[in-house]
């Protein structure tokens, strides 16, 4: 069977779940690139380039020192922290999306024993227990890696923000 004919026997729901799992994925492969190439062996990563701005620095007084360092590393952590709102959303909702369609499955299975009455056939019941089990298998499917990516890159950017707090720590004491 097909991923897109899968989709469709989850009904419309999975639909919503495939799209939220293509951002999700989207945003993490660009994360991933993204942490990748600023890391601290590599040419332009953030630790230079907070470095660099210490040495632009060098000759202001230690308070304007001290505000342009906070705010460097301010914008280098939002930076770093770019579509992770929607990736820890992604990962709270699709579970939630999944149950709503686990619902409106069930929902949909018993009209069919109802429509049916007296002459009740599991294939009434078949189209409805799909949906209901699909879009929970989705919801499920991409909420796990998306909390698993989410909380690598969290780690990831407290490392990088107290890596980043040494080193204005340091340049400050200087003085």
């Amino acid at each position: 069977m097909k991923l897109i004919e899968l989709i469709n026997l989850g009904g419309p729901i999975n639909w919503v779940l495939a799209l939220l799992f293509l951002c999700c994925l989207s945003i993490c492969l660009e994360r991933i690139i993204y942490f990748a190439e600023t890391f601290h062996s590599k040419r332009d990563s953030y630790l230079e380039r907070l470095s660099k701005k210490i040495n632009e620095t060098e000759k202001l007084s230690e308070k304007d020192k001290k505000n342009r360092l906070e705010k460097e590393c301010t914008l280098m952590y939002y930076e770093m922290n770019r579509g992770m709102w929607l990736i820890n959303f992604i990962s709270a909702v699709s579970p939630s999306l999944g149950l709503l369609g686990t619902v409106t499955g069930l929902i949909s299975a018993f009209q069919g024993i109802n429509n049916a009455g007296t002459n009740l056939n599991i294939q009434d019941l078949s189209g409805g227990i799909w949906e209901a089990m699909l879009t929970t298998a989705f919801g499920m499917i991409i909420s796990i890696p998306a909390l698993f990516f989410y909380r690598t890159f969290k780690r990831i950017i407290e490392k990088r923000v107290m890596r980043m707090n040494i080193m204005v720590e340091d340049a400050l004491s200087k003085e």
